[in-house]
C-alpha cells in the first residue's frame, strides 16, 4: 500500500510542477479548436474539455477577462502569466 501512495505522488509531481515551467505549447494544444475571438472562460471550457492537467487550468485563471483574437494573443498572454 505505501508503495502505490508514493507513485501516485511522484507521478502527481511531475505533472504538477509551476507555470513557470510549463512549455508554452501546452496552452496551445489545451485551447487548439476554440473559436476566436475568445474569452478567457471560453479558453477555459476548451481546456476543460480537454482534461488537462490542473497547472493549466490555474495559468488560464489567471488571464485577464478579455477578448483573445487568435493563438498568438494567448500564447502572449501566457508568457505574461509565467513572468509574475
Amino acid at each position: 500500500m505505501r508503495g502505490t501512495q508514493e507513485s501516485g505522488m511522484s507521478g502527481q509531481s511531475k505533472v504538477a510542477g509551476t507555470i513557470r515551467e510549463l512549455d508554452p505549447q501546452i496552452i496551445e494544444v489545451s485551447t487548439s479548436g476554440v473559436n476566436f475571438p475568445a474569452s478567457k472562460n471560453d479558453l477555459i471550457s476548451r481546456a476543460k474539455g480537454t482534461e488537462v492537467p490542473q497547472i493549466v487550468l490555474d495559468a488560464l485563471n489567471q488571464f485577464e477577462d478579455r477578448q483573445y483574437n487568435d493563438p498568438e494573443d494567448v500564447k502572449s498572454e501566457f508568457l505574461k502569466i509565467q513572468q509574475k
